[in-house]
Order: structure tokens, then C-alpha cells, then sequence
């Protein structure tokens, strides 16, 4: 089995009008060696990352595991021991390989030892549903990948989280990772409490991942399908929770929230069938002033380039 990778951008328009960035769909499949190899080359690099900012990497913790796993899958790929590839291991290698994208541009990080740290401190099973600060710190770093992806001058901070400067202005945004939906009002007040006076103003980025049910993979037809799926699961959770983010967004300097759905899909009519599939919605609270919904939305305009 070829194994290939591609990334693409998915588009939506909004009702107001506006076409928001509803995702980017990142396909990790068998196709080439080369690719198995490629994912091999970032589990290595993870390591050296390690090495380099003298930070331990426990062999036991979620991170080293799928580091060791990666190397098997593609050596296993190489020595043409076919059927000793397991797709428990492939899908570890595309787990790994979402993991890697984010972490190895902390090399530019002067103080990245806290997140190295923090990403060996707990679970990183994207099917498990286990609350960790593994998991927490990983989201900063998966939505700081993708801020700096798309040529936005983002900085790892804290409080809040990230700090973008943008068109002149200073943006906050406060990273917050769901396992229940029992308390987002606190998981939202926690968000305005790291939105600073001196932010021009603020974004909530919420991570859905973990609400999904846990150890399954998301069937769809298309991809298509797939992304309205994953669309439809973000928009229930806006529209169940909107008086909550009227509430807390309305009465801060925290003006728009992005919610992100991150899953290992099968698109079982689909080439490559399995992918890590990601989709996210935004909400902006009505009637912003015009010189900051003009900002709001050059921010998503360039996010989604």
C-alpha cells in the first residue's frame, strides 16, 4: 500500500456573509515508503528537539510511545513486512505526524522547556477521552502551528495563551480544551480571566476533540460528508451554549470565539480512506463596533489563507 500526505484548505460562508476558514483537512495514508519514512524523519526530530533543550523524554509517556511506534512502522515498511503492519500502528503513525507539526516549530522558542515538559506529563490518546496537561498544552501548540502557518505574528505567552500582533492591534487568545460540557461557563470565565486589559481584544479557542465518543473513528461516505459532520457537531455546540458566550464574550474585551473539532476519520468511498479530518467554526458576538469587526474579520480573512 502507497502511503501520501496532502493538505488542503475547506471553505464556508457565514450567514452575515463572510467566508471563515471551516478548516483544513490533512490526509495521512498509505501510499509511499518515502511518507512512512517522512513520519519516521519527525519522530527523530522530536527526539533531537528533546536532546537539544536538555529536557528528559521518559520512555514510558504517551509521547516516547508513539515516537517508538512511528520508527516501527516505517521500518516494518521497509523491510516489506506487510503483514506485520497493524492499522492500530498506522493510526499512531497519523497521530504522531499531527503531533510532530505542531511541536518541532517550537525550536524557535527560547523558553520552550515548560511545553516539552508538559507534553510527557500526561495522555496524548486522541481516542482516549482522559483529562490531561498533555493534552491542554498540546492545543496552544496545534493552534500556534496554525496561526504561524498562515504568516500571523503569533508568540507563545501566558496569560493568555497566544499573543497575535495584527494590523497595528494586540490579540489575545485564550486556548481551552473541553472534556464535558457540564461547565463551559467556567471553562469561558477562566478565558476572559486571561484576556488582559492591555489586549486590544481577545479570542476564545475552544477544543472539541474530546467529546466525541471515545476509541472510534468517524465514518462518512465523502469527505464531504465528513466535514459537514464535523461542522454540524461545532455548530450544536454553539448554538447550545451561544447564551453562555453572549454572557461572558459580551461583558470582556474577548469579542469572537473559534471552536475546533479535531478526528481520525474513514471515508470509506474516499482516497486515502483515512485521514485526520479538522473543522472548525466561529462565532462572533453581534454588533461590534465597525473599526473592530473590520479587524475581526481581516484576522479570520488572513487565518484561513
Amino acid at each position: 500500500m502507497p502511503m501520501k500526505k496532502s493538505v488542503r484548505q475547506i471553505w464556508q460562508k457565514s450567514a452575515a456573509g463572510l467566508v471563515v476558514p471551516a478548516g483544513t483537512v490533512s490526509d495521512l495514508s498509505s501510499s509511499s515508503s518515502q511518507t512512512y519514512l517522512q513520519v519516521k524523519e519527525k519522530a527523530v526530530a522530536l527526539e533531537k528537539l528533546y536532546k537539544d533543550s536538555s529536557i528528559p523524554l521518559p520512555p514510558t509517556c504517551d509521547l516516547a510511545r508513539l515516537i517508538a511506534d512511528a520508527k516501527v512502522l516505517s521500518d516494518l515498511w521497509l523491510m516489506n513486512k506487510v503483514n506485520e503492519l497493524s492499522m492500530a500502528l498506522m493510526f499512531r503513525g497519523m497521530h504522531l505526524d499531527r503531533i510532530a507539526d505542531a511541536v518541532l516549530p517550537l525550536h524557535l522558542v527560547p523558553d520552550r522547556g515548560k511545553y516539552l515538559i508538559a507534553l510527557t506529563s500526561g495522555s496524548l490518546d486522541f481516542f482516549g477521552r482522559q483529562q490531561s496537561r498533555a493534552k491542554d498544552v498540546f492545543w496552544e501548540l496545534e493552534m500556534w502551528a496554525v496561526l504561524r502557518n498562515r504568516s500571523l505574528d503569533a508568540i507563545l505567552s501566558d496569560p493568555p495563551d497566544i499573543i497575535v500582533t495584527f494590523e497595528g492591534a494586540k490579540v489575545g487568545i485564550a486556548c481551552k480544551k473541553l472534556y464535558s460540557e457540564k461547565h463551559v461557563q467556567n471553562v469561558l470565565s477562566q478565558g476572559v480571566a486571561q484576556i488582559e486589559t492591555s489586549f486590544d481584544f481577545g479570542i476564545i479557542a475552544v477544543n472539541l476533540d474530546d467529546l466525541m465518543p471515545p476509541d472510534q473513528i468517524v465514518r462518512a461516505p465523502t469527505q464531504k460528508a465528513m466535514s459537514n459532520f464535523i461542522s454540524s457537531c461545532n455548530a450544536r455546540f454553539l448554538q447550545s451554549h451561544e447564551r453562555h458566550f453572549k454572557k461572558y464574550l459580551a461583558s470582556s474585551r474577548l469579542l469572537s470565539a473559534l471552536v475546533s473539532t479535531h478526528v481520525l476519520a474513514d471515508v470509506y468511498r474516499g482516497k486515502p480512506q483515512f485521514n485526520n479530518t479538522q473543522q472548525a467554526s466561529i462565532w462572533t458576538i453581534p454588533g461590534l463596533p465597525p473599526e473592530k469587526d473590520r479587524q475581526l474579520q481581516n484576522f479570520y480573512k488572513q487565518l484561513m489563507e
